[in-house]
């Protein structure tokens, strides 16, 4: 009976408990990279409205960029 506890501790210490820390690590990764994308698609959304305004065309002498050549 002791020798299928200790198997049984042998086991979960050696590949049970990884398993389920690497994924729990995983996990918690993944939803920390998922907070920022969702951060900077919120201030770019932020930054996008603040510059909806129209931009008043420039005087003066203004040349094309193929007329430079």
């Amino acid at each position: 009976m002791l020798f299928i506890i200790g198997i049984l501790v042998r086991l979960f210490s050696r590949y049970i408990y990884p398993i389920v820390k690497v994924t729990s690590a995983a996990s918690s990764r993944l939803r920390q990279m998922q907070d920022q994308i969702n951060e900077m698609h919120r201030q770019e959304q932020q930054r996008t409205q603040t510059n909806d305004k129209p931009i008043a065309p420039k005087k003066g002498d203004y040349i094309d960029y193929e007329e430079v050549r």
